[in-house]
């Protein structure tokens, strides 16, 4: 490293890791990523698979603070950090972080989640809060509906630049859960994308005897043995379906809360993308911002909020 560190911003999750080393005036000026989430690191060994990974970083004098998001900082991870209850405002999140302790020379700093307690069922995030208000900081707004595709997908209400609401759907797991075991996989072939079995499948979930998901995503089985649908374009006429419930059921809630159509998707291009398609055929308007260019700057939002940021 040629400069002075300011700060180190992670986003460690489940199954992956992304490290931003940061200047003073919140530059990146190198940057990391590889596939060693929590489920890869064996006994508890977090500050050891850190300094492995990014250590030659911290060569300068001084202590270089380490601010980490996400999964890290759950019951799996390397300390578990209280939940903020919403509503809250997102500002509040450098007056809560958690500290890990000192790691060589890295100070270690985690961002709290935040969890809505519900009777009938509460919510959680981690890692989502901190790109929800990375798009704030990058759009200038204070509020606005918020959808957060991945493994656990988040759909989240801003108001003021407090998060009031928000809900999850299990898409992208039971996406692939279905994919690489029981019936429905035996039939799927390949991976390309079709984007015409996609918006059948979206089409699907509209259509007056689609019924609920249980039954309609039998359809990908029948339709693929009597040979409706090609074995290569099942997965995706099969993404169309949880995608497309998914977002009708959204939509849904936000009608009955009195919210505008208009979301803004954040999340990888790719897909984003997948989620504009079904919107396309939807009640709702989706624009979309990549999170890998909003999280760093966050992050490094929260730790000069938090006082962390020194020149080292």
């Amino acid at each position: 490293m040629t400069q002075p560190l300011a700060c180190i911003a992670t986003d460690w999750g489940t199954t992956n890791r992304r490290v931003w080393a940061m200047n003073m005036r919140g530059d990146v000026v190198d940057q990391r990523s590889d596939g060693c989430g929590l489920l890869a690191v064996e006994n508890g060994r977090f500050a050891e698979s850190f300094v492995a990974f990014c250590g030659d970083w911290l060569s300068g004098a001084g202590k270089v603070p380490v601010i980490m998001s996400g999964m890290i900082g759950s019951k799996l991870g390397w300390k578990e950090t209280p939940y903020l209850s919403a509503p809250v405002p997102l500002a509040r999140l450098a007056d809560k972080l958690f500290s890990v302790g000192d790691v060589g020379a890295a100070a270690i700093w985690i961002v709290p989640g935040i969890a809505r307690d519900d009777a009938a069922q509460p919510e959680v995030m981690r890692g989502e809060e901190c790109q929800i208000f990375g798009a704030l900081l990058a759009t200038g707004a204070d509020g606005g509906i918020f959808l957060l595709p991945g493994t656990h997908t988040k759909w989240a209400i801003v108001e003021q630049g407090r998060l009031v609401d928000f809900r999850t759907y299990m898409t992208g797991e039971l996406f692939g859960l279905l994919g690489k075991s029981g019936t429905l996989s035996q039939l799927l072939e390949g991976e390309a994308v079709d984007l015409a079995a996609f918006r059948k499948g979206v089409e699907r979930t509209a259509s007056p005897d689609a019924g609920n998901l249980l039954h309609s995503l039998f359809s990908v089985r029948s339709l693929g043995l009597f040979e409706r649908l090609p074995r290569s374009a099942l997965a995706s006429y099969m993404s169309g379906l949880l995608i497309g419930t998914e977002l009708r059921d959204a939509a849904a809630w936000l009608r009955r809360r009195g919210e505008n159509p208009r979301v803004t998707g954040i999340g990888s291009p790719t897909l984003l993308k997948a989620y504009r398609d079904a919107a396309a055929l939807s009640d709702l308007e989706l624009s979309g911002l990549d999170s890998a260019n909003l999280l760093p700057q966050a992050l490094f939002s929260i730790a000069t909020s938090a006082g962390l940021l020194r020149a080292t």
